[in-house]
C-alpha cells in the first residue's frame, strides 16, 4: 500500500503521508519485535511447532480431533520451511501478520473517515498491548484479525464500487481463510451483515446487491464445506474449553481495561477500571451521532469490537468462551474508534482532545511494559516467564550421557521439551491417572494427538509398571511439585538437580530394587516358638 494511495492530494500531503507511514511502520515493528524471543515457548505454541512439522495432510487430520481449523498450522508448515523453527522466525509469522493488519486499518480508515483521524487511529494501533502480545506468540490469533481486516477493507471499497468484479472475490477468499483459520471469524459476518443493510436501509445507489451478497456469502460457505464434518464434530464432542473459566461481571466490565492495560478482570474494591469501558461506549455514541450520512460505516467501525464482544458475551452465558485473546482481531477496533472520536471532539475543544491522546498513549506505554516485563495477566504469560524450560534442557543436553533416560512430568512440559530437546533421546512421559481411573492420556485430541500411537509405549502412570534399561533417569518438570517425591521408588538416589525459573532436571541413580520374595528366602530362621 503505498502513501499516495492513502489520500491522493497534493505533493507536501503525499510526502507527509509516506512519512507518517514510514514513522507509524517503524514504531509497530519496533513494538512486535522488542524482546520478541525473551518468552519460554510454552505448551500451546508448542503444539503449534510440533504440529506444524508435519505435511498439511497431517495437519489437516491432526487438528481436526482438537478445537481449531488448520490454516494458522499450514502457513506456519510452509513458512518454517523457509525460515526455520527458532523462536524469533516462528513467532515472526505473528507481528508481520499484526503488521498487516495496521496497514489494512490505515486503508479502513482512509476510505471511511478524515486524514487526521486516520494517522491517529495508526499510531493508536501501533501501539495497541493486546496486539503486541499476541503478536509474539506461535497462534493463530493476530493472522485471524489479518483475514478479517482485509476483508472488512475489500467489503467498503465493494460498498464503494459495487460494479467491480475484483472485490467480491477479494472478500470471498479473505473470509474463506478467516474461517480456516479460527471458528471465531463468524462475529465479523455478524458485523459485515449489520453494514451492508444498514446501506441498503438508507437507500444508497452504491448498495451492493441481495443477489451479489447473498452470492458472494454462499461462496464462502461452499469453500468451507471440505471442513464442514470435521466442525459439526468438534462441535459434538466439545472438547478443550474445560481451562476458560466461567463468565463472570468483572471479567466483561473490565474487558477493555485488559486489552489495554493488561492486567486481568478486578475485585468488587476496583471497579474504577470499569472505566475505560465506559470510555470506549461513550466514544462510540460520539461516532454513531456525528455525520449522519456516513453512518453504514461509523455502524461498521464501532460493531467491529462491539458486535463480537457483546456476542461472546451472550455465548458464555451457556458455554465459557469469553476469553481475550479470543477478540484480539475486535480489539483493533478500539483505537479506530477513539481515533474518530477525538477528531470529532478536536474540532470544537482541541486541547481537551489532545490530553485525551496523551492519556491514552499513557495507558498503551503502560500495558507495553506490562508485555515486555511479562506482568500482563494473559493466558500462559506466567509460565512464559517463570517456567525457564529452555535454559533447564539446554543444561541437560551438556550433562546426558548416552543410554540415560529421560521421563517427563505431564504433558504440559512434553510438548515444550520436545521442541527444545538437543539430546537425541526419546522422553518417557509421566501421565497422571484421574481419580475416575481413566488415564489422560488416552485421548484423541490437543497434544496428545502429536503423540504417534507406536510411542505410546512412553506413557506410564504407575511407577511400578515402568521399565528402564538406564541406570541414570532424569527427571524433567516445568512446574516443581514436593509431592513427587513420594512417587520415586526408594532404590533411585538423587544425585544431580538442574534448576533455572521454576523448572528443573533431577539426576537419579537407579540401584537394584529389593525383590520381597529374595529377601524371604535368605531371611535366617527362627527358632521355634513354644
Amino acid at each position: 500500500m503505498s502513501a499516495s494511495s492513502i489520500y491522493p492530494e497534493n505533493f507536501p500531503s503525499r510526502l507527509a503521508d509516506g512519512a507518517g507511514l514510514l514513522a507509524v511502520l517503524a514504531i509497530a515493528l519496533f513494538a512486535r519485535f522488542h524482546s520478541i524471543t525473551v518468552p519460554v515457548i510454552w505448551y500451546d505454541e508448542a503444539y503449534s511447532l510440533l504440529l506444524a512439522e508435519g505435511s498439511p495432510a497431517y495437519i489437516w487430520a491432526t487438528t481436526a480431533r482438537d478445537v481449531h481449523p488448520p490454516l494458522y498450522y499450514v502457513l506456519l508448515h510452509f513458512w518454517m520451511l523457509l525460515f526455520g523453527n527458532g523462536v524469533l522466525a516462528a513467532r515472526s509469522l505473528s507481528a508481520l501478520a499484526d503488521v498487516g493488519t495496521l496497514l489494512l486499518c490505515i486503508k479502513l480508515m482512509s476510505l471511511v473517515t478524515t486524514r487526521k483521524a486516520t494517522w491517529i487511529a495508526a499510531v493508536l494501533l501501533a501501539l495497541l498491548p493486546i496486539s503486541v502480545r499476541y503478536s509474539q506468540e506461535v497462534r493463530m490469533y493476530t493472522l485471524l484479525g489479518f483475514w478479517l481486516m482485509g476483508a472488512t477493507v475489500a467489503l467498503v471499497c465493494w460498498i464503494k464500487a459495487p460494479d467491480q468484479k475484483r472485490y467480491p472475490v477479494f472478500y470471498v477468499l479473505l473470509m474463506t481463510a478467516a474461517f480456516y483459520t479460527h471458528y471465531f471469524a463468524a462475529l465479523c459476518v455478524l458485523v459485515h451483515w449489520l453494514c451492508w443493510w444498514r446501506v441498503r436501509d438508507e437507500g444508497r445507489s452504491t448498495a451492493i446487491p441481495i443477489r451479489a451478497w447473498v452470492l458472494a456469502n454462499s461462496a464462502i460457505v461452499v469453500l468451507y464445506l471440505p471442513w464442514l464434518p470435521d466442525l459439526l464434530d468438534q462441535l459434538l464432542r466439545m472438547d478443550g474449553l474445560e481451562w476458560i473459566p466461567p463468565l463472570t461481571w468483572q471479567a466483561a466490565l473490565t474487558l477493555v481495561w485488559q486489552l489495554v492495560m493488561m492486567e486481568g478482570a478486578v475485585s468488587h474494591s476496583s471497579l474504577w477500571r470499569v472505566l475505560p469501558s465506559v470510555l470506549i461506549v461513550v466514544c462510540a455514541a460520539a461516532v454513531l451521532l456525528k455525520a449522519r450520512h456516513e453512518r453504514p460505516f461509523s455502524v461498521l467501525l464501532v460493531g467491529y469490537f462491539f458486535v463480537p464482544v457483546l456476542t461472546v458475551f451472550l455465548v458464555s452465558l451457556i458455554v465459557p468462551v469469553f476469553n481475550a485473546r479470543y477478540l484480539v482481531f475486535a480489539a483493533a477496533a478500539l483505537p479506530l474508534i477513539v481515533a474518530l472520536a477525538l477528531d470529532v471532539w478536536s474540532e470544537r475543544h482541541t486541547a481537551l482532545a489532545a490530553v485525551a491522546m496523551a492519556l491514552v498513549l499513557l495507558a498503551e506505554i503502560h500495558g507495553l511494559l506490562a508485555v515486555y516485563a511479562q506482568t500482563d495477566e494473559m493466558n500462559g504469560t506466567s509460565i512464559r516467564k517463570d517456567a525457564r524450560l529452555d535454559a533447564v534442557v539446554e543444561g541437560l543436553g551438556r550433562k546426558v550421557r548416552p543410554g540415560d533416560e529421560i521421563v517427563v512430568d505431564n504433558l504440559y512440559w512434553y510438548l515444550p521439551f520436545t521442541y527444545y530437546n538437543p539430546t537425541g533421546i526419546q522422553p518417557r512421559l509421566y501421565a497422571f491417572k484421574p481419580p475416575t481411573g481413566t488415564l489422560w492420556g488416552t485421548a484423541e485430541y490437543g497434544g496428545w494427538a502429536l503423540i504417534p500411537r507406536h510411542l505410546r509405549s512412553i506413557l506410564f502412570d504407575d511407577f511400578s509398571t515402568l521399565k528402564l534399561n538406564a541406570k541414570r533417569i532424569w527427571w524433567v518438570t516445568g512446574n516443581a511439585r514436593p509431592e513427587h517425591d513420594a512417587l520415586f521408588p526408594e532404590h533411585w538416589k538423587q544425585v544431580q538437580m538442574l534448576k533455572e525459573g521454576d523448572s528443573e532436571a533431577r539426576l537419579f541413580i537407579r540401584g537394584e530394587a529389593p525383590n520381597p520374595e529374595v529377601g524371604a528366602q535368605t531371611r535366617p530362621m527362627q527358632p521355634p516358638v513354644h
